[in-house]
């Protein structure tokens, strides 16, 4: 089969860029104020209503990485303290809290929603852990309560990466509005962008100042002069600081995007239910597995398969390729990183078997049933032709 024309080709991602998106952007620009300004503190203003946060406060970022960055050293993360966090995600959490010289140890997922294990985190606690990364994979919350309640225990902190899981609901609370630190992603492929951008979500209004020197540069009084289109002339520097703030023309995308979220979640979830209602018998035959969620709660970031021979995964893809359909992998396990080959870390087997067994297949705003129909039959093809889609 030849491989169709390059428009014709459906993305792993495709960022929704409207009109209401690009007028939002040229407005920012029309304003003459591009640096960090009135229109960054309306989005963190509008996350926070999103979120349905009470005394907890978003401070943005210009992406997820630097928000985790930030976070890792608000809470003293340095040489010599080690963070138990997950292999299986994608390694800018992994270098977020190794930047600050602190020892990263892989730790193994649970099978269900392959996100961190808390039985196994337990198991790796030392003297020298000080933090624990818990990631929400695929838009699937983590086991946040079980993990705080290890935190508490052995007096440690918990920072959750929720960069696939904007919008998404634990147990009826919405991620970010509950836990210890919280950081999101506004990325060009996240459900919501900024572009490039992030956020961290704190449960200690006293760590905002902190924030916000460590996200400028360590300068203790400019924050509030900014937000109102303003420079502060006369200013300390009081820490170590870095350069992360979040720029006016990515605020307003964001606003842009922020009022559509809604719309863009229930989409994702209905996309989810239609594929798997067409997997279901591949499910059924032991083909593949379905993560077991009806996507009521979830906000869904990506689609994932898991197949159970995962040495066909890369068939599936040349397969998928030839039809025109592009796929992605999340994630590779990063304590089979070069750079991380020394890290300590646990037995791995859930690990070492996701990583070769997902496969992501694309998900974006306004899909249409063609093109959903599409990717679900040329998958159903590959494993059993002689089905057909619902």
């Amino acid at each position: 089969m030849s491989t169709p024309v390059a428009e014709n080709r459906v993305p792993v991602y495709r960022p929704y860029l409207g009109a209401e998106v690009a007028s939002a952007a040229q407005s920012a620009l029309e304003a003459g104020w591009l640096g960090m300004g009135k229109l960054s503190r309306e989005f963190e203003l509008e996350l926070e209503r999103f979120l349905h946060l009470d005394e907890r406060r978003v401070v943005s970022t210009n992406s997820c990485t630097e928000a985790l960055h930030i976070a890792a050293r608000l809470i003293g993360l340095g040489p010599g303290d080690e963070v138990i966090a997950p292999a299986f995600t994608y390694v800018a959490g992994h270098q977020a809290m190794s930047r600050t010289g602190a020892d990263i140890v892989f730790c193994d997922i649970e099978d269900e929603y392959l996100s961190i294990d808390p039985a196994r985190v337990e198991e790796l606690i030392t003297e020298r852990t000080k933090a624990i990364l818990a990631v929400d994979y695929l838009g699937l919350p983590c086991q946040l309560d079980r993990l705080m309640e290890i935190a508490a225990k052995h007096n440690l902190r918990v920072i959750e990466d929720a960069a696939h899981a904007f919008g998404s609901y634990n147990q009826g609370r919405a991620v970010g509005s509950f836990g210890d630190i919280t950081c999101f992603s506004f990325g060009p492929v996240k459900t919501i962008t900024t572009l490039e951008g992030g956020a961290v979500v704190t449960s200690n209004p006293a760590d905002v100042q902190a924030l916000h020197e460590l996200r400028h540069l360590g300068i203790d009084s400019d924050t509030d002069a900014r937000y109102k289109n303003q420079r502060n002339w006369e200013f300390d520097v009081v820490r170590q600081g870095y350069r992360c703030h979040l720029g006016s023309v990515p605020a307003a995308i964001g606003l842009a995007q922020l009022a559509k979220a809604d719309e863009f979640i229930h989409n994702r979830q209905e996309y989810c239910r239609t594929y798997d209602k067409a997997f279901a018998e591949l499910a059924a035959r032991g083909d593949i597995k379905l993560f077991d969620t009806e996507w009521k709660d979830v906000a869904p970031y990506i689609y994932v398969l898991r197949l159970s021979d995962g040495g066909r995964r890369q068939a599936l893809i040349e397969h998928l390729n030839a039809r025109g359909i592009a796929t992605g992998i999340h994630f590779l396990g990063a304590h089979e990183f070069s750079f991380y080959a020394g890290s300590r870390r646990g037995e791995m087997p859930v690990t070492e078997a996701a990583t070769q067994q997902v496969l992501t297949l694309p998900l974006h705003p306004y899909m249409d049933e063609d093109t959903l129909n599409r990717v679900s039959q040329a998958v159903i093809e590959f494993f059993a032709p002689d089905l057909e889609t619902a």
